[in-house]
């Protein structure tokens, strides 16, 4: 057992002590300090992710704040509206309005009065190419000659991936508001309809 034994020199003890280290800077290296920079990458990618989301996502709702502020200050007071019947008007000016957009469709509901005033309710929906395009035409609809409130807006990309540049879908409720006064046609409206059955129901009677 002893000739199996051998003291090391100085020399050889040092090298030892070199090797050892190297060792342990290896496996420090691999085993500590690489994971923790490959860690420190990914959480450093996820930061610049969620930075990205973030940013769209305030883009995105100053853009509902600005269509919010233009419905707030929409007045259903406001005097300007047309005599009764604008129908056409208004149909000719919305298709013109909405004839830039990928698609559209429009669908109005009877005509109600409430004293003077004759309500036109209308549904709209259209494909934009962009949040500013779709903005576009609910400002020029708010601002349009004919008094127009605008409610319940909705808006949707049309791809999920897409930023605030791809397309959207917008549909809203509108109402086109016109007055009796002055008025040049009673056909379509309600209170003529029945007036117009009670005359036909008592002379039918007359003639029995």
């Amino acid at each position: 057992m002893k000739a199996l034994s051998k003291d090391f020199t100085q020399r050889e003890k040092i090298l030892l002590v070199i090797l050892a280290i190297l060792l342990v800077l290896v496996f420090y290296y691999y085993a500590v300090d690489m994971p923790l920079r490959n860690q420190e990458e990914s959480l450093k990618s996820q930061k610049d992710m969620l930075e990205t989301e973030v940013d769209v996502a305030e883009a995105k709702v100053a853009e509902y704040e600005k269509m919010e502020a233009l419905l707030l200050t929409m007045d259903e007071n406001d005097p300007r509206m047309e005599s009764y019947n604008n129908r056409t008007n208004e149909i000719n000016f919305l298709n013109d309005l909405l004839a830039g957009t990928q698609a559209y469709s429009l669908a109005f509901s009877p005509v109600t009065v409430d004293g003077n005033q004759v309500r036109r309710e209308f549904t709209l929906t259209y494909t934009c190419s962009s949040y500013e395009a779709a903005m576009d035409i609910l400002e020029k609809l708010n601002d349009c000659k004919y008094r127009c409130l605008i409610s319940d807006v909705s808006c949707a990309p049309v791809n999920s991936e897409d930023t605030l540049t791809g397309a959207v879908n917008v549909s809203a409720n509108a109402v086109f508001y016109e007055t009796l006064v002055n008025k040049t046609t009673d056909a379509g409206l309600p209170e003529v309809e029945e007036t117009t059955d009670a005359s036909t129901t008592e002379t039918a009677e007359e003639a029995e």
